[in-house]
């Protein structure tokens, strides 16, 4: 349950210090925004793992996931060329998916007909992380840590919840038929169209994620000329508004996932575009808070159709999701070109396109979930 916690309180470092990162180390737009892109491109090696998940010890794959994270977080902080900055994102993107997945496959199993309530519950916690993140930067500056500081003292504390893990007792593997064969599993899943749009919509929905929040900073500071505590309001409000979504996820979604999923596709259409150009901060917030709780809901609305879509085979479904997902990857090195050819406003207007395009998808129907499995036993 607290898995993506741990994940996306440090996940947001490399975004949320953007600025101070690319400063230090001399950077262009474009450099810093590969740092974002090398991060999420450790997942083509990470798919292996997520395969694995339907395969191997959970708990092994999981622990030894964050052994790999945790030091790739303290190479970050040790970094001082750009080529060590994307070896240390590469391994530690990889290491998140073994980290994460060894335990999201486990909760499937674990929360059987009860999943949508559970991935909503893990998907808070996941916000509370973000909120961390930058207290974490906050903090770090204030006492002169700086960004370093941080992510040398994330990089112990992942360390520490790598034992933790280990000492847990998690569901094992039980594919059954075709899944035991993890390469032909993973080719039929590709010929599955349920799984193939549903990764397009979640690789697009992903990239309003924490580059979004790195240029979104970025453009409030320099092109409207805000200080740094008011350039984060609406990053904040749209982490405050995650939880609020994720915390009330039974009350508003209806149990028809696709209805669900169009409406929150829909508010997001709206409400990116007045967080980002609206001249007025309090508008700003509201609507960034908005956009929170509307991805809140249509995230968790299509991790629950797709890690219950093929059962017995969900890591292997996850890892397809994510690998064709990853259509989008270079998108943050296109935002810094646009950066810094054409400026921040013009760069941070490429987003606001993402939520049409997602929800012209969604729209066009999702796939009806598949019963979960039913619970295995403890390992």
């Amino acid at each position: 349950m607290l898995v993506r916690f741990a994940d996306e309180w440090a996940t947001f470092l490399p975004a949320g210090a953007l600025e101070p990162i690319r400063g230090q180390l001399g950077l262009t737009y474009v450099q810093a925004a590969w740092v974002l892109v090398a991060l999420p491109a450790g997942g083509f090696l990470g798919t292996f793992f997520v395969v694995a998940a339907d395969h191997v010890s959970r708990r092994l794959l999981a622990s030894l996931g964050a052994v790999a994270y945790g030091l790739a977080l303290v190479a970050f902080g040790l970094a001082h060329t750009l080529p060590m900055l994307l070896a240390a994102a590469f391994i530690w993107g990889a290491a998140s998916d073994a980290f994460i997945h060894g335990c999201e496959v486990a909760l499937v199993d674990l929360a059987a007909d009860d999943l949508p309530r559970a991935l909503a519950r893990m998907n808070g916690w996941a916000a509370v992380g973000d909120l961390l993140g930058p207290a974490t930067l906050a903090l770090g500056a204030l006492v002169g840590f700086g960004w370093r500081g941080a992510f040398l003292g994330g990089g112990v504390l992942m360390l520490g919840y790598a034992g933790w893990i280990a000492s847990q007792r998690l569901p094992p593997p039980h594919p059954s038929g075709e899944a035991r064969r993890p390469l032909a599993n993973v080719l039929t899943i590709l010929k599955d169209r349920r799984v193939l749009v549903l990764a397009v919509v979640l690789g697009l929905f992903g990239l309003l994620d924490e580059p979004l929040a790195a240029f979104m900073i970025a453009y409030l500071e320099r092109a409207r000329g805000l200080g740094a505590a008011a350039a984060a309001a609406p990053v904040a409000a749209m982490l405050v508004g995650g939880i609020a979504g994720y915390l009330g996820f039974e009350r508003l979604s209806d149990g028809r996932r696709g209805r669900t999923a169009v409406l929150a596709a829909a508010t997001m259409v709206c409400a990116l575009p007045a967080a980002l150009f609206l001249p007025v901060m309090a508008l700003q917030i509201a609507a960034a808070a908005a956009f929170g709780a509307a991805g809140a809901l249509f995230y968790t609305t299509l991790q629950a159709i797709v890690l219950a879509l093929r059962p017995g085979q969900a890591g292997a479904t996850s890892a397809v999701v994510s690998t064709v997902g990853m259509v989008g990857i270079g998108f943050p090195a296109l935002v810094g070109l646009v950066a810094d050819v054409h400026g921040l406003s013009a760069a941070v207007g490429l987003y606001a396109a993402i939520p049409v395009i997602v929800l012209a998808l969604t729209a066009t129907g999702l796939p009806p979930p598949a019963p979960p499995p039913d619970g295995a036993d403890i390992e």
